[in-house]
């Protein structure tokens, strides 16, 4: 592979060390075992038996379960992270709000988990890295933007291994009834390294496991044709060819600067209590969301409002907070203001230390009315922003986002969804 040159994305310290520390994800970087070495028992791929399904996710929406289970669609996707992928990775850092906001535009609305598996190949400063299914899009972000494309330099790859974690170690749901798919990215074929994970082997245990592999090939590496072609064929999926920068172009508007201007503003309107560690990390993830760009400011919103607004009227939708949900045992006081009742005085935010009762209150209150007046200015932003994309700029057919959004639409109406 020809390497390219490449800036590592910067993230900000806090969220860097708090995220990090106690996401909701599994980070799983593993060290380059030696030719003879077998998989960290950790690793182990689990060949016989499937893990449970999981629980529920906090923050399904209660009245559209009275009314029925929304439909469920879980998707990973399975990125080679080397530094010829530095174009594709870092316009996927860009593109996964687009992704999740138009996989959750599907009727009726789906109940969207993604997860991702980062490969490079042995001698790399590591194998894998894996964050597990969730519905925490925000948190995948997080984890999305920490990762830089480097290393590799001699194809092949070890794709066996970042493909058989996918099936075997992410936490997929037993349900049929569950649209389950991996996206299988990159530009090199994979390498012959341990048997236990051997490319075709996960190609068969995908399809035993009910699991859709779409192949995306980056470039125009034929050997990579030839074992994208085979998973896709074996596993009923897609193959797609693009050109290895993804294809992903960011489109400037007129609404961008508003936008980013009143979600900076927005991000600051937060109360979060419990632990000093939790209302930290918290304050991180808010943070993070002042430095996107307007296009995934949008996104975002407009995902964020249609996944938590579904099975509510109408204006009960379009009241939903689009704030980061509080994570690590926090609290948003906004959200949840009799929550103040409840905490002790070292778990309340440093804001309200000090104050009366009847002053957090008018506080908590105060704070409230500002923050869901600017999320219906963002909304609105928003909304008028993806108008204008609609009639002056028409996504590419042929970027990475539109390949994938053309296998799920055709997926998923198997399960019941249309778009």
């Amino acid at each position: 592979m020809n390497l390219k040159p490449l800036s590592r994305a910067v993230l900000t310290a806090a969220l860097a060390t708090g995220l990090s520390a106690t996401s909701a994800w599994a980070v799983t970087p593993v060290s380059a075992p030696s030719a003879k070495a077998k998989p960290a028992d950790t690793q182990q791929p689990s060949v016989k038996g499937e893990p449970q399904k999981p629980t529920q996710a906090q923050g399904q929406d209660v009245q559209s379960q009275a009314q029925g289970p929304r439909p469920e669609i879980e998707v990973a996707f399975v990125l080679d992270t080397t530094g010829s992928m530095g174009g594709l990775l870092e316009g996927a850092k860009q593109k996964i709000f687009s992704i999740a906001s138009r996989i959750s535009k599907g009727k009726p609305t789906p109940h969207l988990k993604v997860a991702l598996v980062a490969y490079r190949d042995q001698g790399d400063a590591y194998v894998t890295k894996r964050f597990d299914l969730s519905d925490d899009m925000d948190s995948m972000f997080a984890e999305l933007r920490k990762l830089d494309a480097n290393g590799g330099g001699d194809a092949p790859e070890h794709v066996g291994r970042g493909l058989g974690e996918a099936v075997s170690l992410l936490k997929w749901s037993q349900d049929r009834e569950v649209m389950k798919v991996i996206f299988l990215v990159g530009d090199a074929p994979p390498a012959q390294r341990e048997a236990a994970w051997d490319f075709k082997l996960w190609s068969k245990r995908a399809k035993e496991r009910h699991i859709v592999v779409n192949t995306v090939r980056c470039g125009s590496d034929s050997d990579t044709e030839v074992s994208w072609r085979y998973v896709a064929k074996l596993t009923d999926g897609t193959f797609d060819s693009i050109d290895s920068s993804g294809g992903m172009v960011a489109v400037a508007t007129p609404y961008d600067a508003e936008l980013s201007r009143v979600n900076a503003e927005l991000a600051s309107k937060t109360l979060y209590g419990g632990r000093a560690e939790a209302r930290a990390m918290n304050v991180a993830r808010a943070e993070a969301t002042k430095g996107m760009a307007a296009e995934a400011v949008a996104d975002r919103i407009s995902y964020m409002k249609t996944s938590r607004g579904a099975g509510k009227s109408a204006p009960s939708a379009g009241a939903v907070s689009s704030a980061p949900a509080a994570i690590a045992g926090g609290v948003d006081l906004l959200e949840k203001p009799a929550a103040l009742d409840t905490l002790k005085d070292d778990e309340l935010p440093q804001e309200l230390k000090g104050l009366k009762k009847e002053e957090q209150a008018a506080k908590v209150k105060q704070l409230s009315a500002e923050r869901k007046a600017l999320e219906e200015k963002v909304a609105k932003l928003a909304t008028e922003r993806d108008q204008w994309l609609t009639k002056n700029a028409p996504a590419k057919e042929d970027a990475f986002d539109a390949n994938v959004m053309k296998s799920v639409k055709t997926q998923a109406a198997k399960f019941g969804v249309t778009y």
